[in-house]
């Protein structure tokens, strides 16, 4: 596991978060008590509305390579904070590489990453017994570059009638914030924080993705890179109830502990693997690489 694994969710406290010693201090108001975290174990810090902290601790959670993420009253992020240190010695020739990538050369990894994704679904589904894994494997085998017959699009309304047999009525809307929806939106945000950090620390431009856009959105290039590891959250979020809330705080640390899995037993966690992904797609970006190798889930 790498260095820096913990996910530190606060955005239900209201208190203060301080500096001492290498470590971010938390007090809830009200309490006298506090807990201390060591900043060179975390790797990502979810902040809501009712917390207070001054920008020393900001700085310092910076120098220390963390990840903090500003969220609404929902817990979906808004804006992100991230360090400038540690970025590759070439980022410059890396980052013009990005710029100047071909519609071609960005149409065909935005179709190997489709293809990763659908297959993964089918793993998924493979994993939990679950019929239409040939039926996804199909999809993927049609893709083209750039997707423009949108097989993802095929593909979802497949695998979400079928991912949570429990729940034959699910629809997939983000943001409803209940239910299964709920899950998969807190597992999938601190998938996403994951994803920020390895692609600024490849030294790679957030806001230019190969696929996803959007005048509001800085981090289209994340947005990418983390849809090949959405099945492997998907399958530990159908392990929990329907019902399982996230005041739990048993459920919210379920779904941290799942980003933080292993993946397809190659001995890396989820987050080695998109520092890993992103570091090729930095190499494909520069014309080093022909192909960008995509990891695909395979199942647990």
């Amino acid at each position: 596991m790498q260095s820096q694994w913990r996910v530190i969710d606060c955005t239900k406290l209201q208190g203060r978060i301080s500096y001492v010693r290498g470590n971010m201090r938390i007090r809830r108001d009200g309490n006298e008590g506090t807990a201390d975290v060591p900043l060179a174990q975390v790797a990502v810090v979810l902040l809501g509305l009712r917390v207070d902290c001054s920008a020393a601790v900001l700085h310092e959670m910076a120098r220390f390579g963390v990840s903090v993420m500003l969220c609404d009253w929902r817990g979906v992020p808004d804006a992100a904070l991230h360090a400038w240190t540690d970025l590759p010695t070439t980022v410059t020739q890396r980052q013009l590489a990005q710029v100047g990538m071909s519609v071609p050369r960005r149409k065909n990894a935005w179709a190997r990453i489709v293809q990763s994704k659908i297959r993964g679904q089918a793993a998924c589904l493979d994993a939990q017994g679950i019929g239409g894994g040939g039926v996804l494997r199909a999809i993927a085998a049609s893709v083209r570059s750039g997707d423009p017959s949108n097989c993802e699009g095929q593909a979802a309304r497949e695998y979400w009638k079928r991912v949570f047999p429990k729940d034959l009525s699910f629809s997939r809307i983000p943001g409803k914030g209940s239910g299964r929806n709920a899950q998969l939106d807190y597992a999938y945000t601190v998938l996403r924080g994951f994803t920020i950090k390895a692609v600024i620390s490849s030294g790679l431009i957030p806001s230019i993705g190969v696929n996803h856009h959007g005048r509001g959105n800085y981090f289209c290039l994340a947005d990418d890179l983390l849809e090949v590891y959405r099945p492997a959250i998907d399958y530990s979020v159908a392990q929990l109830e329907s019902t399982d809330s996230l005041n739990d705080k048993d459920v919210k640390r379920y779904l941290v502990d799942s980003v933080n899995q292993q993946f397809n037993g190659t001995g890396l966690t989820i987050p080695s693997s998109l520092n890993d992904f992103a570091q090729q797609f930095g190499l494909y970006c520069e014309k080093k690489i022909d192909r960008l190798p995509v990891p695909e889930y395979v199942g647990a």
